[in-house]
């Protein structure tokens, strides 16, 4: 506009620019003298195509109508109204428009009013809108996650009893991710057996047990990662007893047989994984069709991690207490071999009585009888039964193994009882028979129960096994007429309703027919029957994440032999725009105790990150989350690091632990050429541990980090390690120690650092150790 080029409005045309509305300044008559970029932007026109134009060309009403009569086609009083924009292609959009009469200065002794029209897109605040409202539906959603998952960890600590332990874990589960049903499988010899679902499902069909190579929860468990599926049954011609499932992550289809397949139409399937030692895998699912959300999977995965850690600690406590069981009947049966050693019928008598009691199982010796020339066997004294074939052929003919505990096994342990396997033994033999054989679908058609385990001592009575190729009838039902001698073969049977012979059972068995050639071969022999815990010692795994710009190394020890559990813990938890977050803590305690409280604490300190707190914030409200729990006494020594990787800038909260070094090292400062020496800075913020008093106050601390600077945590181990006189390996051997090393990079430091230690106590450690450290790669420089 030429006046205001002459600084007539000079100020009101730099007003007009800096709104977020779209302004006109027209005359009365709509002659437009000025628009704001905002317009222009909004109309795609170029300034020369507006300027002079009419008002009325522009601004139509809700009808698509022009203003009547030459007037404007708006009010000047500053009252708001609904109106059409025409855009340069002809379409238009709708606008919220305001507009007033205004009066420039007195320019060669007139003034012309103008009017000053301001407009707003409508369709921008829709938009504007909608966005809100999705990003509050979003909020709600991921709010009730987290409250779920939490809610899931809280109500489960402590649990002694696994079935109400998955009927919380699974009902809450379906609650907190709408869920139409949930259900758990347990990995157990040859395949999944169902272990738990949720009430949703109590009066749908779900399968019962899945073989290996069938189902889904194979295909999950070859893929070893959580799955997010669609489901379908095939209707169409010859595959109407078949249906399939997608994987939705890389869009591949499977097929699947119709009595495999679950109540869903979708669903997130995952395995739970204890270590590298599979448990089992979690089910949860939809009946109508949807993609499962992203997020949805993370709050399964941080489930199962912490639900892993529980179903270890119980099943240990649990087996635990079946394993003295068993203990005790071992020793009963070792009183009964010696004590029956020149007696085989009162040992048999003695010993089948006390195996039954223990495993719930009839015990059918497998005698032969000379006048049928035949082996038969017997069924708590009444019918007998003769063998279709020679026991040899029947039951080690196979080019498939015998049984062997921990071989293709996916119990928790490969010996509970002892040092002892199968094939240690030198005569006796054990092999499993079940209903999928061909002996035990024989056992079956003839009423008898059709799974448990085959034993062999490899004593003659009768005749020796070369001579079993005799004739008879399949069906015979004999007379108790049979060679005299000690029952040498026996089935253990279990009906085709009872849980097959287990892993442990198994091992039972396997240590008494030891103990047997013991005695019958005159030998004596111990060996020193291992601890429980060592399970989860091997299966406590803690892992860094992986976050671009971060590189890393840790490494964690147990201090002790009989590998009782810590719980010391780590975790590198990677977050939206180049930002992570560090956790380093130790819990009290050794054992299971400790080992699921760790698992509490680093669970909820991840979902604390997630949702976006900060370091004081999160020692905060996991302090408020022990001491809740009145029946647990514990606390937790923790570091707490939010890393910003594009500031070089992170802050950070150190509750009762050690303090975390900065390590900087040798550079070239700037417009120098000598080369200055490492450093290492102590992070000295410090406050109170978490879980003692509920008014403990955390502080937050900040440091800053360029390229190449490395940060080291260490739990109380490390620094208080001594030698032989008693003195302490101490923080400024520490720091010294990795001035030494930190020149060689961030790989294999811990373990630089951790054979110091084993050389300085000459590997005499006495405490648990956990070493994290993380070399920035980008930051502020």
């Amino acid at each position: 506009m030429e006046t205001l080029e002459r600084n007539e409005w000079a100020d009101v045309a730099q007003l007009v620019e800096i709104t977020s509305d779209a302004v006109i300044i027209c005359e009365l008559d709509g002659t437009i003298l000025h628009v704001n970029n905002r317009l222009l932007d909004l109309m795609c026109e170029e300034r020369s195509d507006v300027i002079n134009g009419d008002v009325k060309d522009l601004l139509y009403s809700s009808a698509f109508e022009r203003a009547t009569e030459h007037r404007l086609p708006f009010e000047t009083n500053g009252t708001k109204s609904e109106l059409m924009l025409k855009l340069s292609d002809g379409s238009f959009i709708p606008v919220l428009v305001c507009a007033g009469s205004v009066t420039p200065p007195r320019i060669f002794g007139r003034r012309a009013p103008r009017v000053l029209v301001a407009l707003h897109s409508i369709e921008e605040q829709y938009s504007h809108d909608r966005q809100l409202k999705r990003a509050l539906s979003e909020l709600r959603v991921a709010n009730k996650r987290l409250s779920g998952t939490l809610s899931v960890i809280m109500s489960t600590v402590g649990s002694d009893e696994l079935p109400s332990l998955l009927d919380i874990v699974l009902n809450q589960l379906v609650g907190t991710l709408d869920a139409s049903g949930a259900a758990i499988y347990f990995s157990e010899s040859g395949g999944f057996k169902l272990r738990g679902v949720s009430k949703e499902l109590h009066d749908s069909y779900l399968p019962e047990f899945l073989p290996y190579g069938a189902g889904i929860p194979t295909y999950v468990l070859r893929e070893s990662r959580a799955c997010r599926l669609s489901i379908q049954q095939d209707l169409e011609g010859d595959r109407a007893a078949s249906g399939m499932f997608m994987d939705l992550d890389n869009r591949s289809k499977h097929l699947l047989r119709v009595q495999d397949m679950p109540p869903y139409r979708s669903e997130i399937c995952l395995p739970v994984f204890y270590g590298t030692q599979i448990l089992g895998v979690l089910e949860v699912g939809w009946k109508r069709p949807q993609a499962p959300l992203a997020y949805d999977v993370n709050v399964l995965e941080v489930i199962c991690d912490y639900l892993s850690i529980q179903l270890v600690g119980m099943a240990s406590s649990l087996r635990s207490r079946r394993t003295a069981e068993l203990g005790r009947s071992l020793n009963v049966l070792r009183d009964e071999l010696f004590t029956f050693l020149d007696d085989s019928a009162a040992a048999t008598q003695a010993i089948s009585s006390e195996i039954c009691n223990m495993l719930n199982c009839h015990f059918c010796p497998v005698e032969y009888d000379a006048s049928l020339g035949s082996y038969v066997i017997d069924f708590e004294g009444g019918s007998r039964v003769a063998l279709p074939d020679d026991p040899e052929k029947l039951f080690f003919s196979t080019t498939a193994p015998a049984a062997r505990l921990g071989v293709g096994s996916d119990g928790f342990e490969a010996s509970v009882l002892g040092g002892t396997s199968a094939e240690d033994l030198k005569h006796v033999r054990i092999t499993r028979v079940d209903e999928s054989m061909p002996m035990g679908g024989w056992l079956r058609a003839h009423g008898l129960p059709c799974q448990g385990l085959y034993v062999d001592t490899g004593i003659e009575a009768g005749r020796p096994r070369s001579e079993g190729d005799g004739k008879h009838s399949n069906d015979a039902i004999v007379p108790a007429s049979v060679a005299k001698g000690p029952t040498t073969r026996a089935l253990l049977l279990r009906d085709g309703s009872q849980e097959p012979i287990d892993d442990l059972e198994y091992d039972y068995l396997v240590h008494l027919a030891h103990d047997f050639e013991l005695i019958y071969e005159g030998e004596s022999q111990k060996r020193e029957e291992r601890h429980i815990a060592q399970t989860l010692q091997i299966g406590m795994r803690n892992s860094l994440g992986d976050v671009p710009g971060i590189a890393t190394d840790s490494v964690y020890l147990s201090a002790t032999n009989s590998a009782l559990v810590g719980g010391d813990f780590y975790t590198l938890v990677r977050l939206p725009d180049d930002c992570a977050v560090m956790i380093l803590g130790d819990v009290s305690g050794k054992g299971i105790e400790a080992a699921s409280m760790s698992a509490l604490v680093k669970t909820a300190l991840t979902a604390y990150a997630w949702e976006g707190a900060g370091p004081a914030r999160m020692a905060r409200s996991l302090n408020s989350m022990l001491m809740g729990f009145s029946r647990v006494e514990t606390f937790v020594t923790a570091f707490i690091a939010k890393i910003d990787l594009k500031a070089g800038r992170a802050t950070y909260c150190s509750a009762g632990h050690p303090p975390t070094m900065v390590i900087r090292p040798s550079s070239t400062p700037l417009g120098g050429g000598e080369t200055r020496g490492g450093e290492v800075e102590l992070l000295g913020c410090q406050s109170g541990v978490i879980g003692a008093f509920e008014s403990m106050v955390y502080e937050t601390g900040v440091f800053t980090f360029a390229p190449g600077d490395m940060l080291f945590m260490y739990t109380d181990g490390a620094i208080e390690a001594r030698d032989r006189s008693g003195a302490f390996f101490g923080e400024q051997r520490l720091r010294d120690l990795l001035l030494s090393v930190s020149g060689e990079g961030v790989s294999g430091i811990c373990g630089k650092v951790l054979g110091e230690l084993d050389r300085f106590t000459e590997s005499a450690l006495d405490d648990d150790i956990a070493l994290v450290s993380l070399e920035f790669l980008r930051g502020r420089s």
